[in-house]
């Protein structure tokens, strides 16, 4: 017992001793850091070759989060060593920053002054404070805005400065016309064209019947069918697969299931200008997003393009035009 004692206390004098030399290294003004292993120095100090010097602060600063550097105070700017004070135009305000000016909000930078910007009838400020933009039901034409003539069973679309067609309707020129509906049918995620209820195909303007085959089910659509896992289509029928298919097949799985959570999403917004709807498919684990966009003439376009921002799609169509789309 007398024995390990005596150890004991041999290695609390040598942990001693050691924390002593390491203490005896450490410069004036300075401080175990957060690893406990080095030294850093303390706030209003300044690291110098193996020592630590006193910040020295001009008039109208002040340390920065560092503790080990100085920063101007707001309202003033840093020049040189100093920092001189910020010139305020009227109109104007300190901006974020607290080092830099901005106009107040309805007012815009016109060289070293804040102007007021000129409202036109029916128009508003705009997000930014120092433009304008045209209220709700109005668009922009040259430096007035002018009422939106919504025809007959439309209405205003997101923007607030266009119309579009009413669910039911679609678009024919400067009007809106009734979308004729066939029998098995119904309005689509555009409201302005029709699709085929479950279980049946289109066949030109009609909606037709289809028989599902023994080994097959109506697809994800709902008109059409697919074979089940495991066997294939051929002609009319489905039939099974051979070994090497099912390995090649659960390899595509595979690959699917790396996407993470897939997501399906109706969208509308624009395309080299001209008006456009559609839907794209996306992952969990991707920005990636792809699918088809349709123009008001009805051509129907791949889309392929990447998450901007919650709810907002950049990418391009099949001709390569620019696409900005939002999630409806």
């Amino acid at each position: 017992m007398h024995k390990n004692m005596k150890y004991v206390l041999i290695l609390i004098f040598l942990i001693f001793e050691s924390s002593i030399a390491f203490a005896l290294e450490m410069p004036a003004n300075s401080e175990l850091d957060y690893t406990g292993k080095n030294w850093k120095c303390v706030r209003g100090y300044q690291k110098i070759g193996n020592g630590c010097e006193k910040v020295i602060i001009p008039k109208n600063a002040e340390l920065d989060y560092t503790g080990s550097r100085w920063k101007c105070s707001r309202g003033h700017y840093k020049s040189g060593n100093q920092c001189l004070r910020v010139s305020i135009p009227k109109n104007a305000e300190l901006d974020y920053t607290g080092s830099r000016w901005k106009c107040s909000r309805g007012f815009y930078k016109s060289g070293g002054r804040c102007l007021a910007v000129s409202i036109p009838k029916n128009a508003e400020l705009d997000y930014t404070g120092s433009r304008w933009k045209c209220s709700r039901g109005y668009s922009k034409s040259g430096n007035k805005c002018l009422s939106v003539s919504i025809p007959k069973n439309a209405e205003l679309d997101y923007t607030g400065g266009r119309w579009k067609c009413s669910r039911g309707y679609y678009k024919s020129g400067n009007k809106c016309l009734t979308v004729q509906i066939p029998r098995n049918a119904e309005l689509d995620y555009t409201g302005s064209r029709w699709k085929c209820q479950r279980g049946f195909m289109k066949s030109n303007s009609a909606c037709i019947a289809f028989n599902v085959p023994q080994n097959a089910s109506i697809d994800a659509s709902g008109n059409n069918w697919r074979c089940n896992l495991n066997f294939k289509k051929q002609g009319k029928g489905c039939v099974a697969m051979t070994q090497k298919e099912i390995e090649y097949q659960n390899y595509l799985i595979m690959l699917a299931r790396a996407c993470g959570r897939s997501y399906n999403y109706d969208v509308s917004g624009y395309c080299g200008g001209e008006s456009v709807s559609g839907n794209v498919d996306a992952c969990s684990n991707s920005k990636d997003v792809s699918g088809y966009v349709t123009f008001d003439n009805g051509a129907e376009m791949d889309f392929e393009g990447d998450w901007v921002s919650k709810g907002e799609i950049e990418g391009t169509d099949g001709f390569g035009n620019s696409c900005d789309l939002e999630v409806d």
